[in-house]
Protein backbone atom coordinates (compact mmCIF):
# COMPACT_ATOMS: atom_id res chain seq x y z
CA UNK A 1 0.00 0.00 0.00
CA UNK A 2 0.90 3.26 -0.86
CA UNK A 3 2.34 5.45 2.24
CA UNK A 4 0.15 8.38 1.09
CA UNK A 5 -2.77 5.64 1.25
CA UNK A 6 -1.88 4.59 4.64
CA UNK A 7 -2.44 7.96 6.24
CA UNK A 8 -5.60 8.73 4.62
CA UNK A 9 -6.24 5.45 6.12
CA UNK A 10 -5.36 7.14 9.18
CA UNK A 11 -7.40 10.17 8.75
CA UNK A 12 -10.80 8.55 7.36
CA UNK A 13 -10.58 6.45 10.44
CA UNK A 14 -9.81 9.46 12.90
CA UNK A 15 -12.90 11.11 10.61
CA UNK A 16 -15.16 8.34 11.91
CA UNK A 17 -13.83 8.01 14.87
CA UNK A 18 -15.65 11.71 15.88
CA UNK A 19 -18.79 10.69 13.71
CA UNK A 20 -19.36 7.98 16.07
CA UNK A 21 -18.62 9.90 19.37
CA UNK A 22 -20.93 12.57 17.71
CA UNK A 23 -23.74 9.86 16.96
CA UNK A 24 -23.34 8.31 20.74
CA UNK A 25 -23.93 11.49 22.42
CA UNK A 26 -20.90 12.04 24.49
CA UNK A 27 -21.41 8.34 25.92
CA UNK A 28 -17.69 7.63 25.44
CA UNK A 29 -16.90 11.05 27.68
CA UNK A 30 -15.02 12.50 24.77
CA UNK A 31 -12.60 9.92 24.28
CA UNK A 32 -13.46 8.83 20.64
CA UNK A 33 -13.56 12.76 19.50
CA UNK A 34 -9.85 12.81 20.73
CA UNK A 35 -9.10 9.45 19.63
CA UNK A 36 -10.25 10.91 16.42
CA UNK A 37 -8.70 14.21 16.38
CA UNK A 38 -5.38 12.00 17.29
CA UNK A 39 -5.89 9.88 14.14
CA UNK A 40 -6.30 12.80 12.04
CA UNK A 41 -3.05 15.05 13.39
CA UNK A 42 -0.80 11.78 12.95
CA UNK A 43 -2.14 10.92 9.22
CA UNK A 44 -1.84 14.83 8.27
CA UNK A 45 1.57 14.97 10.22
CA UNK A 46 2.62 11.89 7.90
CA UNK A 47 1.14 13.02 4.43
CA UNK A 48 3.28 16.17 5.21
CA UNK A 49 6.30 14.12 6.29
CA UNK A 50 5.98 11.39 3.87
CA UNK A 51 6.07 9.23 6.30
CA UNK A 52 3.70 6.55 7.58
CA UNK A 53 6.39 5.65 10.22
CA UNK A 54 5.70 8.62 12.09
CA UNK A 55 1.89 8.40 11.41
CA UNK A 56 2.21 4.87 13.80
CA UNK A 57 4.51 6.59 16.16
CA UNK A 58 2.58 9.27 16.69
CA UNK A 59 -0.46 7.45 17.16
CA UNK A 60 0.59 5.41 20.33
CA UNK A 61 2.84 8.54 21.64
CA UNK A 62 0.08 10.99 21.32
CA UNK A 63 -2.71 8.59 22.93
CA UNK A 64 -0.45 7.84 26.04
CA UNK A 65 0.07 11.74 26.68
CA UNK A 66 -3.80 11.81 26.69
CA UNK A 67 -4.11 9.10 28.72
CA UNK A 68 -1.90 9.36 31.55
CA UNK A 69 -1.85 13.48 31.18
CA UNK A 70 -4.36 15.07 29.71
CA UNK A 71 -7.48 12.79 30.13
CA UNK A 72 -8.19 13.96 33.85
CA UNK A 73 -7.65 17.57 33.32
CA UNK A 74 -10.07 17.49 30.34
CA UNK A 75 -12.56 15.54 32.83
CA UNK A 76 -12.10 17.97 35.09
CA UNK A 77 -12.84 20.88 33.12
CA UNK A 78 -15.87 19.37 31.48
CA UNK A 79 -17.38 18.22 34.92
CA UNK A 80 -20.61 19.91 35.30
CA UNK A 81 -21.44 19.97 39.31
CA UNK A 82 -25.41 18.42 40.12
CA UNK A 83 -27.44 20.95 41.60
CA UNK A 84 -30.67 19.24 43.17
CA UNK A 85 -33.60 21.21 41.89
CA UNK A 86 -36.83 21.80 42.89
CA UNK A 87 -38.50 19.52 44.75
CA UNK A 88 -35.17 17.43 45.44
CA UNK A 89 -34.07 20.29 47.20
CA UNK A 90 -35.86 19.65 49.73
CA UNK A 91 -34.55 16.62 51.09
CA UNK A 92 -32.46 17.27 54.09
CA UNK A 93 -34.70 20.27 55.17
CA UNK A 94 -36.38 21.04 58.67
CA UNK A 95 -40.05 21.87 58.48
CA UNK A 96 -43.34 22.05 60.58
CA UNK A 97 -46.13 19.41 61.12
CA UNK A 98 -49.83 21.87 60.23
CA UNK A 99 -51.72 18.49 60.08
CA UNK A 100 -51.53 15.18 61.57
CA UNK A 101 -49.74 12.33 59.67
CA UNK A 102 -50.03 8.42 60.64
CA UNK A 103 -48.97 5.47 59.13
CA UNK A 104 -52.14 5.29 57.60
CA UNK A 105 -52.85 8.69 56.77
CA UNK A 106 -51.06 11.69 54.59
CA UNK A 107 -51.08 15.26 56.58
CA UNK A 108 -49.34 17.94 55.74
CA UNK A 109 -46.33 19.69 56.71
CA UNK A 110 -45.03 23.59 56.32
CA UNK A 111 -41.19 23.82 54.89
CA UNK A 112 -39.72 26.95 53.71
CA UNK A 113 -43.19 29.37 53.89
CA UNK A 114 -44.96 26.40 51.67
CA UNK A 115 -47.21 23.73 52.90
CA UNK A 116 -46.41 20.24 51.32
CA UNK A 117 -48.68 16.61 51.63
CA UNK A 118 -46.69 14.74 54.19
CA UNK A 119 -46.37 10.56 54.86
CA UNK A 120 -44.08 8.92 57.54
CA UNK A 121 -44.03 5.56 58.95
CA UNK A 122 -45.10 6.75 62.76
CA UNK A 123 -47.18 9.40 63.46
CA UNK A 124 -46.19 13.06 64.28
CA UNK A 125 -48.42 14.96 65.36
CA UNK A 126 -49.37 18.87 64.51
CA UNK A 127 -46.32 21.24 65.74
CA UNK A 128 -43.88 18.75 66.22
CA UNK A 129 -40.32 19.44 63.82
CA UNK A 130 -39.87 17.20 61.07
CA UNK A 131 -36.59 16.37 58.22
CA UNK A 132 -37.76 15.50 54.65
CA UNK A 133 -36.50 11.94 54.05
CA UNK A 134 -37.54 11.73 50.31
CA UNK A 135 -39.75 13.05 47.68
CA UNK A 136 -42.66 11.37 45.69
CA UNK A 137 -44.53 13.44 42.82
CA UNK A 138 -45.78 16.13 45.54
CA UNK A 139 -45.64 13.82 48.58
CA UNK A 140 -43.04 14.40 51.03
CA UNK A 141 -41.56 11.54 53.18
CA UNK A 142 -40.62 12.71 56.59
CA UNK A 143 -39.60 11.95 59.60
CA UNK A 144 -39.89 13.11 63.25
CA UNK A 145 -36.78 15.39 64.53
Amino acid sequence: MDLTNTNWVVIVLGVLAIIIELLLGVVTGFDLLIIGVILIISGLLGLLTGSATITYALIPLLCLIYLFGARRLLKQHLKIPLRRTNAEALIGKKGIAVKKITSDTAGQVKVDGEVWRASSEHRIDEGSHVEIESVSGITLTVKKI
